[in-house]
């Protein structure tokens, strides 16, 4: 399970990187999963011996990894606020880096008054009943309640507003991870202060541990899973754009031959969104060009036609249009005249990118539909 999690965690944090490298709200994120790593992976035997080991202080691991359990804490409550809340990172970062620095320096300060006479495999119960490790281990644990109470706050009131379902999902379950682990915290700190006032705990310590690694491990889960979320709604969206974009390029490529000075110069770089984008803008905008060929009665024999399709409310509005573009398009193309008829563009537009590619797409198919080609040829003496 241990060496699961710690794949797990490396994984996320490697495929992190070039966002983090690319786009500066993303590093603290990075950072987090980056000192998760680190700490889960300095615990190891054989990393531990090679790094940890040769400076003869016991425990010594224990306190490394804490303290970057501090840092990854810190680091997840600067994503989140960057996100839901960056006017408040003006105040904020300051204070959250003097209370990374003040928990780190009490955790070296309470480390050093606790004997650390055996190499320990589990700290917290190795200071069970002891004073100033059971204040150490309170430190961190205090430090984490604090920091993932606040992340688990921000990220469900974000994760309600967020524009996206992936991003919103993600959010989400890391909001249920932040609050998981502060379960895991909060059953740390009650078991530990009972057992240093001689107080019985509702399990017993073998008991006590199962429970807290179950807890931890799902909250580790669910924060993995949570930022794994909205990167796969990323990739899946740019897989679906990349589709979309062949198959409106025959559109595309054949309405520009009517309005060649609609394409546009300026490069887009490689994303499939902004190329879609630039590909939608220009076809609009010879839409918008071949209005000038048409006429209210071809738009309205358009439409007569296309209901006879059989086809739903959408289906008939989109083979309608193809319809009358493609004879006005024709028209163009045979050097017709202008009209001075001409009906005017519709005010409504969609808001929605998603819309509007759903609304291109369509229409390709519509472009593409044998019946506007029959449409076509029965008004090619007809002036557009």
């Amino acid at each position: 399970m241990k060496t699961a999690v710690v794949i797990a965690l490396w994984v996320v944090a490697l495929w992190r990187l070039p966002a983090a490298i690319r786009i500066p709200r993303q590093r603290p994120l990075w950072v987090a999963f980056a000192c998760i790593a680190v700490a889960s992976t300095i615990a190891r035997p054989p990393v531990r011996n090679i790094l940890i080991d040769p400076f003869g202080i016991n425990n010594l691991c224990r306190v490394v990894q804490h303290i970057l359990g501090v840092g990854g804490s810190t680091a997840v409550l600067l994503f989140v606020i960057t996100m839901a809340r960056p006017t408040a990172l003006r105040w904020g970062r300051p204070l959250l880096y003097a209370s990374a620095v003040v928990g780190s320096a009490m955790l070296v300060t309470f480390f050093a008054l606790t004997p650390q006479p055996v190499e320990a495999d589990n700290y917290f119960a190795a200071n069970l009943g002891h004073g100033t490790g059971t204040a150490y281990c309170l430190t961190f644990l205090g430090y984490l309640t604090i920091a993932m109470s606040i992340a688990s706050w921000l990220f469900w009131s974000y994760g309600r507003r967020a524009a996206g379902t992936s991003l919103r999902i993600g959010l989400r379950l890391l909001g249920a991870g932040t609050a998981i682990a502060v379960i895991y915290t909060s059953w740390r700190i009650a078991h530990m202060s009972l057992r240093l006032t001689q107080n019985g705990f509702v399990t017993d310590d073998d008991t006590t541990q199962v429970i807290a690694d179950l807890i931890e491990y799902t909250a580790i889960a669910l924060i993995v899973l949570g930022n794994s979320v909205p990167a796969v709604g990323v990739l899946w969206r740019s897989i679906v754009y990349r589709r979309a974009l062949r198959e409106v390029r025959p559109l595309w490529a054949e309405l520009i031959e009517a309005a060649p000075g609609v394409v546009l110069d300026q490069p887009v770089g490689r994303s499939p969104r902004l190329q879609l984008h630039r590909r939608l803008i220009e076809i609009w905008d010879v839409v918008l060009i071949l209005r000038a060929y048409t006429s209210a009665d071809l738009i309205a024999a358009a439409q007569q036609e296309a209901q006879a399709a059989g086809l739903d409310d959408e289906g008939t509005a989109r083979l309608a249009e193809a319809m009358w573009i493609r004879v006005a398009w024709r028209a163009a193309l045979n050097g017709a005249t202008t009209r001075t008829d001409s009906p005017e563009e519709s005010a409504e537009q969609d808001t929605d990118f998603d819309a509007e590619v759903r609304k291109a797409l369509d229409l390709a198919r519509a472009f593409r539909d044998p019946r506007t080609a029959e449409f076509v040829r029965h008004h090619l003496e007809q002036p557009a």
